[in-house]
């Protein structure tokens, strides 16, 4: 059963109940980061507790028994669990933004999925696209996808098919894939982000929608939801994902605080060196000004949605350059911090060097800010020159 994050605390606002139930979490989640490196996967005694505390429903209608909240407390929640492990926040994001997604079809699917107070973990995967035969009464999937971040714990999948020259997203139960154990990574190990595979698998009319109508402010079905969010863009929420590796930040220019007062490199203390803490001061100040990135991006989404005004390809491109500053400063923050660090750092549980590498991996994710893949697209559309068409699904996601 989904518990309502309005359940926990003293507070009557669900967005400080978010928050509030995320930080409760922050010293476990800290604990186990190292052995879920290890194990290549999240808890699954955590994930089921967070859910439990409605960590994964933040954003899921309260029709459905969420919250109801929008992208700036999502982002809120997931800085605060990023600083803890990264991968555990990803997972949390992945079944927020998801769950957003399900409540963009059909009613009856809504109904049947959430209906029973069912808790609903999705996890999803988009190319390369699988292939769908339609049949009576729907359609016959077949395919292999890698990257499946959260299956391990979840509940269903969304799988992506061509289906009559439209990109779609089919929802299978968990148990009806087949999962291949083949996440071996360096860094955000955890996710657990394996391939799955189905075969010739009959997905009933109403569990398919084409992602251009998910992804739509109100070609989808989820309208008839009160809450703002129903009626934008899915993309509102691209700046959830950043937040992460902001509140890994945020965590990092602490713990590099805690190395200028206690580290003493041949005996001599480091905060003593003038390197060191301009070194620090750099990278608290570069902190601050990623957050007020973040915070100005967020409003600028939520204030075009709120206008009506279509998403145009330079309202996107100048979103996803939003995207490629925010976590390319967050990677650049992290280099400099663990150079004047001292070699203490690499050690193999110490959490900045675990969040370096999860940030670096991020950002070269083929869906928003790897920056050779978007940086000239994101230009070309910002100028109004040779607008980018392509039929690379991932192209077409994002």
């Amino acid at each position: 059963m989904t518990a309502q994050i309005a359940t926990l605390g003293e507070t009557t606002d669900p967005a400080i109940r978010a928050v509030e139930a995320a930080k409760s979490f922050v010293p476990r989640i800290k604990e186990l980061a190292r052995k879920m490196e290890l194990d290549r996967r999240v808890d699954s005694d955590l994930i089921m507790d967070m859910d439990a505390a409605g960590l994964f429903s933040v954003v899921q209608p309260r029709m459905w028994g969420g919250a109801g909240l929008g992208p700036r407390e999502l982002s809120d929640v997931l800085e605060v669990l990023g600083g803890a492990d990264c991968s555990t926040a990803w997972i949390a994001a992945f079944y927020n933004v998801h769950n957003s997604w399900l409540a963009r079809f059909p009613r009856e699917t809504q109904q049947q999925l959430y209906g029973n107070g069912d808790s609903v973990r999705c996890a999803a995967t988009f190319a390369p696209p699988g292939m769908a035969e339609r049949v009576d009464g729907g359609y016959r999937i077949t395919g292999r996808w890698p990257y499946c971040s959260g299956i391990w714990d979840a509940t269903h999948v969304m799988l992506t098919c061509i289906v009559d020259g439209d990109l779609g997203s089919f929802i299978v139960r968990k148990e009806d894939v087949e999962l291949i154990d083949d996440w071996h990574m360096a860094s955000m190990s955890a996710t657990g982000s394996i391939s799955v595979a189905i075969k010739d698998h009959f997905v009933a009319d109403g569990w398919w929608m084409p992602i251009n109508r998910i992804m739509s402010a109100d070609q989808h079905e989820g309208t008839f939801h009160p809450e703002a969010t129903s009626r934008y863009p899915a993309t509102v929420f691209a700046l959830s994902n950043p937040s992460i590796y902001l509140g890994a930040l945020l965590d990092a220019v602490e713990a590099g605080r805690e190395r200028l007062l206690t580290s003493r490199p041949q005996g001599h203390q480091r905060i003593h060196h003038p390197g060191a803490r301009m070194r620090w001061a750099e990278v608290y100040e570069a902190a601050q000004v990623m957050r007020f990135l973040r915070d100005g991006a967020i409003n600028e989404i939520i204030a075009r949605a709120d206008s009506g005004r279509p998403l145009t390809p330079a309202d996107a491109a100048r979103q996803g350059m939003h995207d490629l500053a925010l976590v390319h400063g967050i990677k650049d923050a992290f280099r400099k911090l663990v150079d004047g660090s001292g070699s203490s750092v690499y050690k193999s549980d110490d959490r900045v060097r675990r969040a370096q590498g999860d940030v670096a991996v991020y950002a070269t994710h083929a869906l928003g800010p790897d920056y050779d893949v978007h940086i000239d697209r994101h230009a070309r559309a910002i100028l109004g020159y040779e607008e980018q068409v392509s039929t690379d699904p991932t192209v077409r996601v994002s």
